[in-house]
Formats: C-alpha cells, sequence, structure tokens
C-alpha cells in the first residue's frame, strides 16, 4: 500500500502534537551546546532535549548538559575527553553501562580530564549513572548540591579526588570502586591529592558498599557540617601522604553514620576530629574493623584542647581494632596507640582491641562524658615506653571518664596506667594475666566499684603518689608472680607513698577488698597515710612476708606524716617465721582484727612522723609470738582480748599503752598470756578481764597499773541524791586528791582510776580512796578499798531543803513572734525531801500567767503542780484552758515552794511582731552585679516560693516599680509567682528605675528587696513558618512570618531570601507565596525595625529548604497481604499514589492523593497507571477508573502489582502478594430480613435459596443464635425453606454454610424478638366433667411462654360465698383429694414476668356417696348383760364413705321405754368407729342396739344403720321364786300383749317413712336396680341390714295383725 507524502506530513504532525507537552515539560528550551565530535560527522545537539551517546565520544572542550537537557549513553560507550576538560551537567545525565559493557571516560591526550561535574540545577533532575569507569582523571565526579543515582562507578588513578561534593550534595551511591587516588603525581602542591570520596559543606550522600584500594592521603573525608548515610566501605592501603594526616576515613565537624567499615593498612584507620567550637561534631560509626594501622585504629581529636565543653564528638559501636603497629603494618613498631582519644564526649560500646604493637586505649584531655562499656584490650603496648606499655593508658583527664565492664590482659606492661592526673572511674573492671601490674596510678584519682585482679606478673593494684583512690569490691589473687618483679612489686596491692601528708580529703580507700595467692604481701603500704583499708581479706599470700605490711620507715621529708585507718581485717597467714600484720613506724587506728594461721602475730613499731597517736580496738591477738609492741608514745583501745591461739607473750617495748577492758582466754585455762614490759615501758589497763599480773615480767623501771571505775551518791534521809554536794576524793596512792561537787541527781563518777601498781619487785597493797563528802555544814566520810569497780554511798543527814528548780523552756532570753506559742516546762523541779511542790508563774507584763487562764486545770496538767502548759496555743487545736501572753518583754518569774521553803527563778522572754521573711528569685535573673536587665517590654516574673509570716499573720506580696505603688487589692495572698510587665511601647523608659518587691502583713511590717532596673528596646526575633503540601517545584510554598512582632511596636522590615533564588521579598509584608525552583534552598528572614540605634542591625534565622522533581508513588492501599478467597469482591486502591508533579484535578475525587494542588507550570504529568496479576494478567477494567476498583481473582497465589509511570522516570511499581483460596459458599439471604423485630411467638422461616457457591459445590447450611446453646437448624437444603423459632433478646444468628469440600462460611445477621403473652394450655380437668365419690381432682396443665417467663400459675375456685377465688394450688400438676361432694367453679390462670395474663374455667361436679357400715366388722365386748347393773359395752365398726362427709356415727340401746345413746369416733382415721356406752337395764330381754352412721344433716342427710339384740338378764336367784314371778309376769304380759303390738306397728311404719324419705333409702328406678344390683353380704350372727329389719318388724307386725 502506498503512503503520499502529504499521509506522512499529517502523520508527523500528529506525533509533533502528542508530543509537545511532553517536551515542553521534560525540555524547557536552553542555551545551545557545545560541539561534540565522534568518530565520524559531527553531531550538533542544538535544541535537542535528548542526546544518545554510543560508540566512542570524544569531547573537544568542557560540554555542557543544559538544564532542560538528557544524555543518554548507552552501553561499552567510551567518552574520551581532553586535558583539564570535563561533562558539566545542568540537566540530566544517562549512564547506561553494563556490568559486561562498562561506559568508560578516558582522557584524549596525555593530559588528565577532569571528568563528570554535576551542578545544583541537575538536582532532582533523576541523572542515573550506571556501570561507568573513569580513568585518567583529575577529578572522577564532582557534585554541587545536586542527587544523582551513581551505582557501580569505578575510579581508576585520580589524582585529586575520585568523588568529591559539595554544596549539600545528595547522591546516592551504590558500589563505589576506587583505585590508586593520588598515586601518579609529578609533584604535589597541596594536601588535597590522593582523595577517594570527599563529603563537604553539608552534603548528605547515601553510600552503599564501597571499596578504596592503594589511597594516598583519604578514602573517605568528610568536613563542613556533612553527614550521610555510609555503609559497606573498605579501605586497603591508604598511606603515603607528607601534606597531610593520612587516614583511611577522615570526619571533621561533621555528623556522618558509618557502618560495617572495613580499613586495613592505614596510617590511622579512623580520624574524627572537631576544629570549629561554633559548629558541631558527631561521627556515629557502628560495625567497624580497623587492621594493621601504622600509627593509630581510631583517633578522636579537636583542635582546642582546652575546651572540655560536655559534647558527643564520637559514638562507635562493635569496634575491632587489631594488629595497630604490628608486622603486617606498612612500618611496624611506630604506632602511637591502637585507640587514643584527645576530646570529650567520645562513646565506645562493644569495643575489642587486640595484637598492638603500642599502647591499646590512650586518652588524654578528656572528661565524664567520655564512656567506654564492654571495652576489651589484649595482647597490646608498646615496651619500655613508660604508661604506653599498659593495654590502657590515661593522662590529664578534666573529669574522670567511666569504664563499664572493661577488661585487660596480655599488656606487655601494666593493664591500666593512670597519671599525671589521668582521673578514671567505672565498675566490672577485669585486668589479668599482664606482664606488668594489673593497674597503677600515678598522682591521679581512680574509683573502680568491682575489680577482679589475677595473674598479672606485678602487683594486681599498684597506687604510686595519689591522693584519691577508691577500690570497692577488689579481688585479687595469684598476682606478682613475674621474676622481673621486686620484693615490692610482688605484693597483692602496693600502695607507694599513696598520700603523704594526712588531709580532710584525698582519702586512699580500699573497701570490701580480698587479696589471695599473691607471690609477695597480701597488701604492701610504703611510705602511705590516709590509707583506708575496711573490710578486707588476706588470705594465701606469701610465707616468707607479712600478710599485711606498712613501712612508714623514711624520716620527713621522704617520709609521710599521718595516719592509717584499718577496720575489719580478717588475716589467714601460714608464716611460721612472720607476722601476720606488720606495722612499721606507723600511726594507725586499728578496729577489729583478726587473725588465723600459723604465724607470730602482730608486730606494730608505733614512733612514726609527728608521733601520731595510734589506736587498737577489738582486736583478737593470736601468733606464736602474739604481739609485739614497740615506740609507741601513746597506744589506746579498748575491748581487745588475748586468744588461746596466742602462745607466746604480749612485748611492750619502749611503750606507753593504755587499754581498756583487755580480756586474757588463756587466764581462765590456768596458762594466763605473760605481759612483758622493758624498763622504758607502761602498761595502763582500765577493767581487765582475767588478766594475770602476778605472770607479768616487769624490767626494772616498767610499770603496770591496775584502774577502775569509782561512783560516789551523796545522798540525804530519804535515799535521794543531793546535787551539788561537795565531794573530797583522795587515794592512800599514786592518783591525786581532788575536790568536785555532785551532779543534779547526786553522783559523781571516776572512771579509770589506779587500783593496783604492779613493777618488777611486784604488786602494791590495793589502794584505798577516801571519800568526804559535805552539803551545807552537813558532812560525812566514808572509805572504800579500790580493788574492783566500786559504787560508794555517803549519807548526809540534812534538815528539810528547798526545792531545785529544773527550768527547760522557755530559755532565757528567747524572742517569739507575737502570739507565738510558748511553752513553759519545769516539771523536772523537784525536792530533796519528796515534799509536795507548788508551781507559780508570773510574767511582769500579765501578773499570774495560770490565774488568767481561761478554763479550769485538771488535776492531772494543773501547772500549780508543775504540769507544763502552753500560752498563746492554737484553740482549735489545743485542749483548754487557753492561756495567752501579752506582746512585748516579759520577765518570767518561777517560784517553786516546798512546805517550809520557796526558791525562785527569773528569764527574760519577748514577744515580737515580726515583718514577713521575704524569699525571691528573679526570672530573667539578676547580673552579678544584682541588676535587672529587662527588655521596655519584658515581663518579669518574681518567685516568691518560702516567703512566710512569722507569726502566722495575713500577709501580702506586691511588685512597687519605681515609687509607683504596689497595688494588691485588698487580697491577703502572697502568690508563688508575682509578674510585672513593663510597657513602654510608646513612651522611652525612665533612665534610671528601681523595682522593689515588697510581703507586708496586716499588722504593718513590711519586708522589702530592691533591685536597679536598666531597659534596652529590642530587635525583634525573626519566627517564620513554610507551609508546602510537598517538595516539589510545582507547590506553593509559604513563608509565614506572622509570629514576628516588635515587642516596642516600633515599624518591622523584613526581607526574604533564597541562597538559589537571591531576594524573594523585601518591605512589610511578613507573608510570602510563591514557587521555588528545583535545589537545595538556604531560606532567610531577616527582620529589623525603624529605631535609629538599630541602623545596620537585624536579627536573621534560616532554614534549608529542597525542592525536588519527585519520582511518581506507587501504593497499594488495597487490598491487604492477606488470604481472600474466590467469591470475595477484591477492592483495588492505589491510595496514596501520585506524583507530585500532576495536578490533582487528575485524580478521583475520592481518596487522598500525592498531587498538585493547582497546573503545574509546564503542564501536568500524565500518569500511567497499571494493575496487573501473575496470574490473571492486566487487572486494569475498561471503563472504571484505574486507581479504585473491585474486582474478583482466580484462585491461587497472586502478586499483584501497581505501576505508576510519568513518563520521565523509570516507572514505579510495587507488589503484594495475595492468596486466593476456593470459597466457601455465600449467604444470599431473603428471610428473615436482618435487622427486623418480632414477637418471641413468631415461627420464623429461613429462606436462603439466594445462597451460591462460586465454585459450584452443593452446600447445606446450619443455623445457630448467640442466645441458643445448641444449633435450630443443622445442614438443611439452602433451596428449601425452614421454620424455626427464638427466644426474646438481641440475636447474633450465624449462618453456616459448608460445601461438599468441606470449605465452610460463617455469615451473620441479627435479628430483635420481643417478649409475647403466654399460652395457656388446660388438661385436666375437663369441663362438665363429674368426679366419682371420694376421687382425686387431677389438675394438669401444659402451659408455656415462649420467653420462658411464666412467674404465676394459680388454679383457683370460684364461690359466691367468696369474696375473691381461692387458690388451689400453683403447681402445674396436682391432685386434690378431700372435696366436699358439689358443683365446682374452677379457674387455671398464668402470668408472665411483663404481667401478660390468661385464664380459663371450666365447671365439674364431685359425686356424693351414702356411708355404709360393715356389718361383718362389728365388735362387740359383751353381748349378755345384767340387769339392774351397771354395764358398759364396747362398740367397734368400720365404716365406708368414700367423699369423706360422714361425721355422725352413734349407738343406741333400746330396751322397753328405757334408751341409751353412745357416739362413736374414728380418731386415727383407720375408717374403724369406737366407742362405749354405759347402761342399766331395769328389765331383762333382748335390748335392740343400733349403730346410726349420717352423712349430712336435715333432710339432706344419707342415713345407714345396723342393729343388733342384746340380752340382759335377771340376776341369779331362788328357782321357785323366778317361776312365780314368771308365772305373773306371763298374765300381765298377755294383758298388754294387744295393745303392744298395736303401738309397734305403728312406730314401724313411722320408721320406714323416715328411712325413705332419705335418698340413700329411696327406691331404685326399675332401670336402676337392673344395672346396679349387687350381692348383699351375709350377715354374722343376729346382725341385719336396718331396713331390712324394719321390713321384717313390719312383716311380723302384720302377720301379727
Amino acid at each position: 500500500m502506498e503512503h503520499t507524502s502529504s499521509d506522512r506530513g499529517l502523520a508527523l504532525s500528529l506525533v509533533f502534537l502528542f508530543l509537545m507537552p511532553l517536551m515542553l515539560h521534560i525540555v524547557p528550551s536552553g542555551p545551545s551546546t557545545e560541539v561534540v565530535e565522534a568518530d565520524s560527522t559531527p553531531l550538533f545537539t542544538q535544541g535537542r532535549a535528548q542526546t544518545t551517546w554510543s560508540g566512542t565520544q570524544t569531547l573537544s572542550g568542557t560540554y555542557t548538559i543544559g538544564v532542560a537537557d538528557e544524555v543518554i549513553i548507552q552501553p561499552c560507550t567510551v567518552v574520551r575527553l581532553a586535558a583539564n576538560e570535563r561533562l558539566v551537567v545542568d540537566g540530566r545525565l544517562t549512564v547506561l553501562g553494563t556490568q559486561s559493557c562498562p561506559v568508560v571516560f578516558e582522557a584524549s591526550g596525555l593530559g588528565d580530564h577532569e571528568g563528570i561535574q554535576f551542578n545544583t540545577s541537575s538536582s532532582g533532575r533523576g541523572s542515573l549513572i550506571q556501570n561507568l569507569t573513569i580513568e585518567d582523571a583529575i577529578y572522577g565526579v564532582t557534585i554541587y548540591g545536586s542527587n544523582p543515582v551513581i551505582e557501580n562507578l569505578t575510579v581508576v588513578n585520580p589524582d585529586r579526588v575520585a568523588v568529591d561534593l559539595f554544596n549539600s550534595a545528595a547522591p546516592r551511591i551504590t558500589d563505589l570502586y576506587v583505585d590508586r587516588a593520588g598515586r601518579d603525581l609529578g609533584f604535589q602542591g597541596d594536601w588535597r591529592y590522593g582523595l577517594g570520596l570527599s563529603i563537604g559543606a553539608g552534603s548528605t550522600p547515601i553510600v552503599n558498599r564501597a571499596v578504596f584500594s592503594d589511597i594516598l592521603t583519604r578514602a573517605v573525608n568528610i568536613w563542613g557540617g556533612s553527614g550521610g548515610l555510609i555503609q559497606g566501605i573498605t579501605v586497603d592501603n591508604c598511606s603515603g601522604s607528607s601534606w597531610a594526616m593520612v587516614a583511611g576515613i577522615w570526619v571533621e565537624d561533621s555528623q556522618p553514620l558509618l557502618t560495617n567499615i572495613s580499613i586495613t593498612k592505614s596510617d590511622t584507620g579512623i580520624v574524627i576530629r572537631h576544629i570549629d567550637d561554633g559548629g558541631y561534631t558527631h561521627a556515629v560509626v557502628r560495625h567497624a574493623h580497623i587492621s594493621d594501622s601504622m600509627y593509630r585504629g581510631v583517633y578522636v581529636d579537636k583542635n582546642n584542647h582546652t575546651n572540655y565543653t560536655n559534647y558527643e564528638t564520637a559514638d562507635f559501636t562493635n569496634l575491632t581494632i587489631t594488629g595497630t603497629g604490628g608486622p603486617d603494618s606498612k612500618t611496624p613498631n611506630i604506632g602511637y596507640a591502637a585507640l587514643e582519644v584527645n576530646a570529650t564526649g567520645a562513646w565506645f560500646d562493644d569495643t575489642l582491641i587486640e595484637d598492638s604493637t603500642t599502647v591499646g586505649v590512650r586518652l588524654y584531655f578528656v572528661d565524664s562524658t567520655t564512656t567506654f562499656r564492654n571495652l576489651t584490650v589484649r595482647d597490646s603496648g608498646d615496651p619500655g615506653q613508660g604508661p604506653h606499655e599498659a593495654g590502657v593508658a590515661i593522662r590529664s583527664s578534666f573529669f574522670a571518664p567511666t569504664f563499664e565492664g572493661l577488661e585487660v590482659s596480655g599488656s606487655v606492661g601494666p593493664g591500666v596506667h593512670s597519671n599525671s592526673g589521668g582521673a578514671m572511674q567505672g565498675s566490672d573492671w577485669f585486668l589479668h594475666n599482664n606482664t606488668k601490674q594489673g593497674i597503677i596510678v600515678d598522682r591521679a584519682t581512680v574509683s573502680i566499684e568491682g575489680m577482679h585482679l589475677s595473674d598479672n606478673g606485678y602487683s594486681g593494684a599498684h597506687v604510686l603518689d595519689a591522693r584519691r583512690i577508691d577500690f570497692w569490691n577488689l579481688t585479687a589473687e595469684n598476682n606478682g608472680a613475674s621474676p622481673s618483679a621486686n620484693a615490692q612489686q610482688q605484693a597483692g596491692l602496693y600502695y607507694e607513698e599513696s598520700n603523704d601528708i594526712e588531709s580532710s580529703s584525698g582519702d586512699v580507700r580500699c573497701w570490701s577488698c580480698t587479696v589471695t595467692g599473691s607471690t609477695g604481701h597480701g597488701i604492701l603500704a610504703v611510705n602511705s597515710v590516709d590509707l583506708w583499708l575496711e573490710s578486707v581479706h588476706l588470705e594465701d599470700n606469701a610465707q616468707t612476708l607479712p600478710a599485711l605490711e606498712v613501712d612508714n620507715g623514711d624520716a620527713m621529708p621522704a617520709g609521710a606524716s599521718g595516719r592509717i585507718h584499718i577496720t575489719n581485717l580478717h588475716v589467714e597467714a601460714e608464716s611460721p617465721s612472720q607476722p601476720a600484720v606488720k606495722l612499721h613506724r606507723a600511726a594507725v587506728h586499728v578496729d577489729g582484727l583478726t587473725m588465723a594461721g600459723n604465724h607470730t602475730g602482730l608486730d606494730w613499731q608505733g614512733d612514726n612522723n609527728g608521733q601520731f597517736a595510734s589506736y587498737l580496738n577489738n582486736t583478737v591477738f593470736s601468733g606464736t609470738e602474739c604481739a609485739v609492741f614497740d615506740g609507741h608514745t601513746l597506744l589506746a583501745g579498748h575491748s581487745n582480748r588475748i586468744s588461746t591461739d596466742c602462745t607466746g607473750d604480749i612485748t611492750f617495748t619502749n611503750s606507753q599503752v593504755n587499754w581498756s577492758a583487755l580480756t586474757d582466754d588463756r587466764g581462765a585455762t590456768g596458762s594466763p598470756t605473760v605481759l612483758d614490759l622493758d624498763a622504758t615501758s607502761t602498761l595502763h589497763l582500765h577493767q581487765p578481764v582475767d588478766v594475770a599480773f602476778a605472770s607479768a615480767v616487769l624490767a626494772s623501771g616498767a610499770q603496770l597499773d591496775v584502774a577502775w571505775d569509782l561512783t560516789v551518791w551523796v545522798v540525804n534521809n530519804y535515799s535521794n541524791g543531793i546535787p551539788g554536794a561537795s565531794v573530797n576524793v583522795t587515794f592512800d596512792a599514786y592518783e591525786p586528791a581532788f575536790t568536785l561537787p555532785a551532779n543534779e541527781i547526786g553522783q559523781l563518777f571516776l572512771p579509770d582510776f589506779i587500783g593496783q601498781r604492779w613493777t618488777s619487785t611486784g604488786g602494791s597493797s590495793y589502794n584505798v580512796a577516801n571519800i568526804d563528802c559535805g552539803y551545807f555544814g552537813v558532812s560525812n566520810s566514808t572509805s572504800t578499798t579500790f580493788d574492783q569497780d566500786r559504787v560508794v554511798y555517803c549519807l548526809l543527814p540534812l534538815a528539810n531543803q528547798a526545792p531545785f528548780i529544773h527550768w527547760s523552756t522557755p530559755e532565757d532570753g528567747a524572742v517569739f513572734p507575737s502570739g507565738a506559742e510558748v511553752f513553759f516546762n519545769a516539771s523536772d523541779s523537784w525536792d530533796l525531801d519528796n515534799d509536795a511542790l507548788n508551781f507559780k508563774w508570773r510574767s511582769s507584763l500579765d501578773d499570774d500567767i495560770v490565774a488568767g487562764c481561761s478554763g479550769v486545770f485538771s488535776s492531772n496538767d494543773d501547772p500549780a503542780d508543775g504540769a507544763p502548759f502552753l500560752a498563746n496555743g492554737d484553740s482549735s487545736t489545743t485542749t483548754p484552758p487557753y492561756c495567752q501572753l501579752s506582746d512585748g518583754i516579759h520577765e518570767i518569774s518561777l517560784q517553786v515552794c516546798d512546805i517550809n521553803h520557796c526558791v525562785e527563778e527569773i528569764r527574760t522572754i519577748e514577744l515580737v511582731n515580726f515583718a514577713p521573711v521575704l524569699v525571691v528569685d528573679f526570672e530573667p535573673a539578676l547580673n552579678p552585679w544584682s541588676e535587672l536587665i529587662m527588655p521596655q517590654t519584658g515581663t518579669l516574673v518574681v518567685n516568691t516560693t518560702g516567703t512566710y509570716d512569722p507569726e502566722g499573720d495575713d500577709f501580702a506580696c506586691a511588685i512597687d516599680f519605681n515609687g509607683e505603688g504596689a497595688g494588691w487589692g485588698n487580697q491577703w495572698v502572697c502568690p508563688e509567682e508575682l509578674t510585672y510587665t513593663f510597657d513602654y511601647t510608646t513612651e522611652e523608659p525612665p533612665a534610671s528605675a528601681t523595682l522593689t518587691v515588697i510581703a507586708f502583713d496586716a499588722v504593718g511590717n513590711n519586708a522589702e528587696y530592691s533591685v536597679p532596673v536598666i531597659f534596652y528596646n529590642e530587635i525583634p526575633d525573626p519566627v517564620f513558618t513554610v507551609t508546602r503540601s510537598d517538595n516539589s517545584s510545582s507547590s506553593m510554598v509559604t513563608l509565614d512570618g506572622s509570629a514576628t512582632v516588635d515587642p516596642e511596636g516600633d515599624a518591622l522590615s523584613v526581607t526574604y531570601i533564597s541562597s538559589l533564588d537571591g531576594v524573594l521579598q523585601v518591605g512589610s509584608e511578613l507573608v510570602w507565596e510563591g514557587h521555588l525552583s528545583r535545589g537545595v534552598h538556604t531560606i532567610t528572614m531577616e527582620v529589623t525595625d525603624d529605631r535609629a540605634e538599630h541602623a545596620n542591625q537585624s536579627k536573621s534565622t534560616s532554614i534549608l529548604l529542597t525542592v525536588d522533581n519527585a519520582e511518581p508513588v506507587a501504593i497499594i492501599a488495597s487490598p491487604p497481604a492477606q488470604t481472600f478467597d474466590s467469591s470475595e469482591l477484591i477492592s483495588f486502591s492505589a491510595n496514596g499514589s501520585g506524583d507530585y508533579d500532576a495536578a490533582c484535578s487528575t485524580f478521583p475525587l475520592e481518596g487522598e492523593w500525592i498531587c498538585a494542588p493547582f497546573e503545574p507550570a509546564t503542564g501536568s504529568e500524565f500518569l500511567v497507571v497499571t494493575w496487573t496479576s501473575s496470574l490473571d494478567g492486566r487487572l486494569t477494567p475498561e471503563g472504571e477508573d484505574w486507581l479504585l476498583f473491585e474486582s474478583r481473582l482466580g484462585a491461587g497465589e497472586h502478586e499483584i502489582t501497581l505501576s505508576v509511570d510519568d513518563g520521565i522516570h523509570e516507572p514505579i511499581t510495587t507488589t503484594r502478594t495475595i492468596t486466593v483460596t476456593p470459597s466457601a459458599p455465600v449467604l444470599g439471604l431473603v428471610s428473615p430480613q436482618p435487622g427486623t423485630v418480632h414477637p418471641s411467638s413468631t415461627t420464623f422461616m429461613l429462606d436462603a435459596s439466594e445462597s451460591v457457591d462460586f465454585d459450584g459445590d452443593d452446600f447445606t447450611i446450619t443455623l445457630r443464635s448467640s442466645e441458643a446453646s445448641e444449633p435450630l437448624l443443622v445442614d438443611v437444603d439452602p433451596n428449601e425453606q425452614h421454620a424455626f423459632t427464638l427466644s426474646a433478646g438481641e440475636h447474633q444468628m450465624t449462618v453456616t454454610l459448608t460445601d461438599d469440600t468441606g470449605a465452610s462460611r460463617d455469615e451473620g445477621f441479627a435479628l430483635s424478638v420481643v417478649e409475647s403473652a403466654p399460652v395457656l394450655v388446660l388438661i385436666s380437668p375437663e369441663n362438665r366433667q363429674s368426679i366419682v365419690p371420694g376421687g382425686a381432682l387431677v389438675l394438669e396443665e401444659a402451659s408455656y411462654d415462649a420467653d420462658n417467663d411464666l412467674t404465676v400459675r394459680e388454679w383457683r375456685h370460684h364461690a359466691p360465698e367468696l369474696s375473691e377465688p381461692e387458690v388451689l394450688s400453683t403447681r402445674s400438676k396436682d391432685e386434690l383429694t378431700g372435696l366436699l361432694p358439689g358443683e365446682y367453679h374452677l379457674s387455671l390462670y398464668v402470668e408472665d414476668a411483663r404481667g401478660n395474663s390468661v385464664e380459663q374455667h371450666v365447671n365439674i361436679t364431685l359425686q356424693s356417696s351414702l356411708p355404709s357400715l360393715d356389718r361383718n366388722s362389728l365388735v362387740l365386748s359383751a353381748e349378755t348383760f345384767r340387769q339392774n347393773e351397771l354395764n358398759t359395752l364396747t362398740v367397734r365398726v368400720a365404716l365406708s364413705d368414700p367423699d369423706g362427709t360422714t361425721d355422725d356415727v352413734r349407738v343406741n340401746i333400746t330396751l322397753g321405754i328405757q334408751q341409751w345413746e353412745a357416739n362413736l369416733s374414728d380418731d386415727d382415721g383407720d375408717g374403724v368407729w369406737e366407742g362405749v356406752i354405759e347402761w342399766r337395764p331395769e328389765t331383762t330381754g333382748r335390748p335392740l342396739m343400733k349403730i346410726v352412721a349420717k352423712d349430712g344433716v336435715g333432710e339432706n342427710a344419707n342415713i345407714d344403720f345396723m342393729s343388733r339384740n342384746l340380752i340382759v338378764e335377771a340376776p341369779e336367784t331362788d328357782a321357785r321364786g323366778l317361776l312365780l314371778a314368771a308365772s305373773a309376769l306371763g298374765f300381765v304380759s298377755l294383758a298388754g300383749l294387744g295393745a303392744f303390738l298395736v303401738s309397734r306397728r305403728r312406730r314401724a311404719r313411722e320408721e320406714i317413712e323416715l328411712l325413705t324419705s332419705w335418698d340413700a333409702f329411696r327406691a331404685p328406678s326399675a332401670g336402676a336396680k337392673d344395672a346396679g344390683a349387687k350381692d348383699v353380704p351375709n350377715l354374722e350372727g343376729n346382725a341385719m341390714d336396718g331396713t331390712q329389719e324394719v321390713e321384717e318388724e313390719n312383716e311380723l307386725d302384720l302377720d301379727l295383725d
């Protein structure tokens, strides 16, 4: 197909129109560039936005990439530069070399080129260098204020600097390699040759992995307030320059972070140096390994050593220094120190130094902010170099640096050497296996807690000419074994001239120290005083030397003058020929000395410089020679004990000893210790125990005195001590006579007087004490033998004496505040004769003080009886009565009287009202001349904390300025802070002024504090803020100085200046808004006012502001990195993504995006946003927003990638891995509707027919409620509807959908179920139910309430005679018996907790039953009875009446006209009725006994009865008489028979009519007879049914008729 030229033109036009916006944004028009010479025809780049180089590009001159231009250099390209020429980048440089085919910059001729230079204008333009090699360059890459990305840069043989950074440059450099920097020089005119990476002038690069090999001067050079992150640095062979100190890494006045550092064979590994005290140095170094340095491994220094300001110059963690000055260094054995610190504020954590041929650590001019934690120094030191033989050496520290966790071993000299003011402090030190001392301290101060010294060749510690040494918790073992050590240096601890003069400060102290296994002494002190050995344990030290020896034998001035203190010293020594402790020419205070083992004991020569007294207390003597004391001018002590392990004598030569409470344990054994005194010695023993004086060996002239205590009591007839009595004591010998008064209790105590004296001739007789006592002309005498402690009573029979006043308060001359409490107490006054005392207190102002008290004193606290009392007490807290004293000067007289005498004492006190005590503190503080320098509008704060009124009067505080008056608002208050604001905004302040703080009380007393005030006009302080949405060039920048205010209200002049864009604004406006170009800006706000004296004066403040052209930002806000299932509609959101150069109008309204709030000047960037899945491919849907959408994903593990491309930078991508699993079914709920409300009686229908399984699996549904413990539905078909009920409550329903793969899902919804009324279900009785007689009334119901809250269930009986229904039962099921027959109206009533109720009524009938006597059960006690006798008949018969209504059963006997009747009863309820009837028949015959049971009353009563004939016989008499009587009776009977029969028949008919009138006796109907026919049981004997009996009798009568 052919295309016409017009078609091609049209196409080109369309392409141009499409690219035009991008071209305008990327490549703004710029100046023409220089000519480029290539291998073929020249290539011109005028006006071109992007140039690509490949092959060989030869630049004849310096080539500049314009601000809007980009040069892309393809792989394998060689760029050739002429001598002293460079590639200048103002725009963008992209070097795309590869590892296999890098880009190379080389010289095109004989001269070296100057590499690449990035200018500030290139900042933010995305320059990228990958795999570039620069050869034959003076400078490799130079960067001014820019931030290119440099990856895999190799610079070979640069003359000066391989990579040079200035002006806040901030590149990102990865994999930098610099080789032979500065090695190919014909000459060197200054020091700046042979630098690998130089970071200066505020630059802050990020460097990751850099290798520097064979560097002349410095591999990394950091200076000028720079910083950055430099990690993964390797330096090999940095040495050779004679112009500057050579270092692998040099940090000067900067603050970098250096990590993972390896430096080998450098003159000095790392140098951190502070020069400018106006700046700040703080290098942080982590994980550094420095080996084989020639001079130093690490050197921390500062220019001005006299400025010991506490700042942190360096911070090291995990530092290892090995082989400093060693055989592998450039020149061995000329090292200075492995680690040297000559600055304050260095911090080292976890440092290891080993194999150094010089001192491991050297410190000079450090202070207390210098800290080492966990420092280990091994096998270091410079032999024969004094302090530098040590592992650690320090001198001339301002304040003691801290060492926590120090281990030094293998040093060629001492482990630690502190000298010439090299103070140290710390804890947990382990100094071991060093050639010489563990630590030597020479004229320095050291304080260590927890130090272990072991296996050192010389002493564990050697303290020389030091003044303040503290060793706490020290352990020294196995020290001093070196053959080169002299005897002194073999001691465990060696103190040499530690102090030569005793002073109140500067003690040398060893507290809780244990010394064992020393080759020499345990502790040796030579010419040392102010030495304190406390809680010291010495064991298993040299057998040929004392464990402790103090030798102050040198005379002054070479010797020492002062004392040594030894407290709680325990010595275990196996030195048979040596004492355990030897003190030579030493004044010592010993308290608590114990010795064990095989030794000679204690050897102490006390002749010392200054002849100080010595003390020996609480000491236990032991040893073969026990103790030897020589040359003591005075040796005092107490509580010493001679143990049984003391097998020798205690020897005194030329000594004067005075001991109290000396105990000889051997004295009680019968083998006492011998005290041996030469002719020049005296021994004074006060209160000795078991000391055998007779065994003492006393040379001629020696003297041993035994002294005791004498106590004299001067008492009267009442055994009361007489105060002030005169006591004269004389002794027969040795002691002088004296006269002294007895004390206030009549006692005179005279301790330590000689009772006996022993000399070479033996013991004297016991001394006798003669006591004369007297008191006011009465005297007496007594005496006592003074052979032990004695108490002597001297009785004076005195006449009645006056009392003694002991007045404790108030003291004479006391002054009290007005109204202050005054406590009167003379309760210790007493009477020698035990007389009762009376007290009177009077005041010269208030007369009788007690009489003026309001209230009545009780007998226990009456001042008249001597009880103390309080005047001017607080009436709210003091128990009455209340006493008061007036203000003024009082002469208080106290008169105390007994029955015969009165004594009086007068004191003067004063009560005066004091002014308040004013305490003030000013802010701002006064100057040294107590002047207050204040701004004209400044606010003064005066703190009055501590101000008070002595009397507690109301008082107030105020400020008076220049006599204007102290307004206080009539409020008695003194605030803790008083403020006063000076307001000279419109007028000039006074030339001189005074401010006075006043405190005044209500009485009128004032306290004042005045200061002069000097005012000055302030230049306003500039304060501004920078507001911008981001740091891109399209962001509006607001410089807001609204907070800048002139204190005096002067007009302001404000200037905003950018270091890049110049003056932004001048004038009075405080706010500037506008755009800033890309780069690093120093924004300065300068402010002044219109005051003439401020001409050419201003104040300014600056900030650094970086403006970048940022890359796009890609953020996956959702989905989160989690597992989804295939049913989930996943939300994809790039919220938080965007580009600072894209307008916000191009983004969705929803969300928060990174964008420009306005259209950028060069147009908005068009962002291409793409979402892809590693499984599903491109996800961005058609027709939807590409930043926000929802979609489902197939099952599997997806790597979701979001790509944001602005067309300028490489697309920015971010990924997130999510897992999509096969899904469980998803609920589609049709009913019930979630959130609806239903009554609890509702039957719900679950319809989940719209549920679906996205995997097509069959599934079932299980329904649960939060209010039910069991499922409501289990594994039901989701395509069907299912009924269920719920109880009242808030139900969280859970539907579990489980498919046939086992996958399940729980989905929930809520239903509210409210309570419903109860449902009544009555089971029994039924309405109109008839219940057989005696049958139980069965009550049964099954009522329920859907809420299960039935609270009332009542079976009710309704009857007209009842005012309210009768509750028969409240049970759900019950049986009622014992109800009377009849009609019943019943109801069942139920009610729930909310008051809802239901009631149902029924009518029932309880049938009635007849009483029935069991004729077979009749039991009579007799049947035959005697005429005219009182007969007793017991009747028992069983009765059945199912309805239980029979309550009247009687027995009746009828004989002629006689009748007897009695009631029967069923007391035990067994149905058997019984009773007794007494009767006396007058005639014989067959009386009729009837038993009648009656149920009911009146005509409605039911009756059953039975009868039996009894027999009445005549008493036994003569038969003829009987016959005659019978004949006579026969005639009479025949005569009356007719009349009787007529009467009987009439009576029988009446009875039958009565019986048939009762229901029970009515004749049944024919049908009833047929249906109810029953067998009538045969009756025993002549017993018969009552009705039958009447009928038979009637028939008999009829027959007779």
